[in-house]
């Protein structure tokens, strides 16, 4: 069998190699530029033709490199060259070239001091919506860490509010690759240019933002919005520089759509584009500037970003010798059986980098469908989740990465090791479902269970639940897979199937945000959130005011907990390193476990495949490419 698949892999790698060989616009041989050219923006002069080049496809190409414009994955990745990503995250640890240290209490980078503020001005209130200081705002005084110290303002008198500042230290002897001096003033330029650009609507980074200044020619002070402690990381606040001696002069228009800062940035980095063509691929050499290049960094002396556009067209390209690497390229997963028979006789080598989508499934707890009441009870819960082999659909699935039982991914080191979750053990959830009242009352597997005494829910009544999930025609695997498991339980499942549009549209029309549902998969894009802040009660979707946040509320279930919400509170208004943390995280842990609004399944993963001779690429790290320069 093994024989066989690989002679199969092999006979359409070799068709697919001879087609693209055959297409007039396939990938072509690259002519790396012997000659050196001007560059229009940066005049800098391109040095001799590099000796050692790494060939790296992507399944995009990027409409633009400018900081701020196209923040596609192969955008970001190619950025990871240019910019070499001022502060990394690595299997939860940060870690910066460009900064001397990453900011903390503990290093005295971090500190919280009192401020005054008057009616009127901006402040973070208790539930950390920004607002003003006006009669009524329940806010949190300085020194106050516990619901029991807030207050409600009633008069016109100032406050005394926590203001969190943040010391960002640049090391010295950065330039860009023009040569000139890369300084602090760049980066409170970018601040600026992101805030232009986005407005109001910007990211927490700049909407929490009371200023950003750069005091001195190597250090950024970030001071928050009095009363904002929810920082979920202090890198988060730093803006990545921006070459304030060429851009200051530019409109956002030009910033938007100039030749020199889409497609040619300058850059700080190990390597400096220097040839784009459109279609086709992207050329970066050596940064003769980089301040690592005494180390002898980079290793490679060129870059090649390829463009493909299937996972038919990457295999052709990588078999062929085209590409070391490919990369941000789904299509792979249609081949990953064929792949990892490759990989065990030494052709290829799979890495797998642990995504920020948050697969789970949701239960409709509090319905405003009225007879939608059969997962209200959070043992029925329990007993669903431990029917469903979440390991056995992360395999199907190829993109699923590691099975997770809580809020956290394995290793985070948030997270308590000895959590047990609610694994998949389908006879205790059977003896479970039983002490709860749903009986096989005709000993018949096939047929649903029903109700005989089961609390806030009718006798007789069939266990029979339906399953959102997004499609258009064909029904996902995984949902059928849902099915298959909950049906050997006795628990009686249709999936309905509905475009992502429509599943996720708002409420009260969409299904899921309108809560009316009993069961929908779909996956959170995760970031620079808690994700406790999505099961909430302030954020239970519903008319205003009874629901505070109206339809534009994100807790589908409807799931409410005076504890939970206490828990992932203190969560939400303590700074990241915090003596609090620890504790407030394992409270959140096992209410969270035990109450179960949603049974989480994974992280999505990407593929990466490159040779089996290709060293430093890391799994299961957040950033792809995070360490770009150290490639051989």
């Amino acid at each position: 069998m093994v024989l066989k698949s690989k002679y199969f892999l092999s006979i359409i790698l070799l068709f697919l190699i001879l087609l693209s060989a055959c297409k007039e616009e396939g990938i072509q041989a690259l002519e790396i530029p012997q000659s050196s050219r001007e560059d229009e923006l940066s005049g800098l002069v391109l040095s001799p033709a590099p000796e050692r080049t790494l060939s790296i496809c992507l399944g995009d190409e990027p409409d633009s490199l400018f900081l701020y414009g196209d923040q596609s994955s192969s955008a970001n990745i190619i950025r990871q060259a240019i910019y070499d990503s001022p502060v990394d995250e690595v299997d939860f640890q940060y870690s910066s070239s460009l900064l001397e240290e990453i900011p903390s209490q503990l290093n005295g980078l971090v500190a919280v001091v009192p401020v005054e503020v008057f009616p009127g001005e901006k402040i973070v209130d208790s539930k950390g919506n920004i607002t003003i200081l006006a009669s009524g705002v329940e806010y949190r005084p300085a020194d106050c860490s516990t619901p029991d110290c807030l207050e409600t303002y009633q008069n016109q008198s100032p406050v005394i509010f926590d203001q969190v500042e943040i010391r960002f230290q640049i090391k010295s002897g950065i330039t860009w690759a023009n040569g000139n001096q890369l300084t602090a003033a760049d980066s409170e330029f970018s601040f600026w240019t992101a805030k232009e650009l986005y407005g109001s609507r910007g990211p927490r980074s700049i909407r929490y933002t009371a200023s950003y200044e750069a005091v001195d020619e190597r250090t950024i002070l970030w001071k928050g919005v009095p009363g904002f402690l929810g920082i979920y990381s202090y890198p988060e606040y730093f803006f990545s520089p921006l070459p304030q001696h060429l851009m200051a002069n530019m409109t956002m228009e030009e910033m938007l759509t100039s030749e020199g800062t889409t497609r040619q940035p300058l850059s700080w980095g190990p390597y400096r584009i220097t040839d784009w063509v459109l279609g086709d691929h992207i050329t970066l050499l050596k940064n003769e500037n980089y301040h690592l290049n005494s180390d002898g960094l980079p290793i490679y002396d060129a870059l090649v970003f390829r463009f493909v556009d299937s996972g038919e067209e990457a295999l052709a390209a990588f078999f062929s010798g085209e590409c070391e690497i490919v990369a941000n390229e789904t299509g792979l997963f249609d081949f990953l059986p064929e792949l990892l028979i490759r990989e065990q006789e030494g052709d290829v080598r799979i890495n797998f980098i642990e995504g920020k989508a948050w697969e789970q499934i949701s239960f409709g707890i509090n319905s405003l469908d009225s007879k939608r009441v059969l997962l209200r009870d959070s043992k029925t819960r329990q007993a669903v989740a431990q029917c469903i082999n979440r390991e056995s659909i992360s395999a199907e699935r190829g993109d699923g990465g590691s099975v997770i039982d809580s809020l956290f991914l394995p290793g985070d080191p948030r997270f308590s090791s000895q959590s047990s979750g609610n694994p998949y053990q389908p006879e205790s959830a059977i003896k479970l479902l039983e002490e709860i009242g749903w009986v096989d009352h005709d000993q018949d597997q096939n047929t649903p269970r029903i109700a005989q005494g089961v609390t806030g829910v009718k006798d007789s009544t069939l266990f029979h639940l339906v399953l959102l999930a997004a499609g258009v025609t064909k029904v996902p695997q995984s949902a059928e897979l849902i099915q298959q498991d909950l049906n050997r339980c006795g628990v009686e499942v249709e999936i309905e199937i509905l475009p992502a549009s429509e599943l996720l549209a708002p409420g009260p029309e969409g299904p899921v945000f309108g809560r009316q549902f009993d069961l929908a998969q779909f996956a959170w894009a995760t970031g620079s959130y808690q994700l406790c802040q999505l099961f909430m009660t302030d954020e239970i979707p519903g008319l205003y005011p009874v629901n505070p946040k109206g339809w534009g509320g994100v807790n589908a279930p409807g799931y409410s907990s005076e504890d939970f919400d206490a828990a992932c509170g203190l969560i939400l208004t303590s700074l990241p390193d915090s003596e609090d943390i620890p504790d407030a995280v394992e409270r959140l842990r096992l209410i969270f476990e035990a109450d179960l609004p949603v049974l989480p399944l994974f992280f999505r993963r990407n593929i990466i495949i490159s040779t089996p001779e290709l060293m430093g690429l890391e799994s299961g790290v957040f950033q792809p490419f995070w360490n770009i320069e150290v490639l051989q």
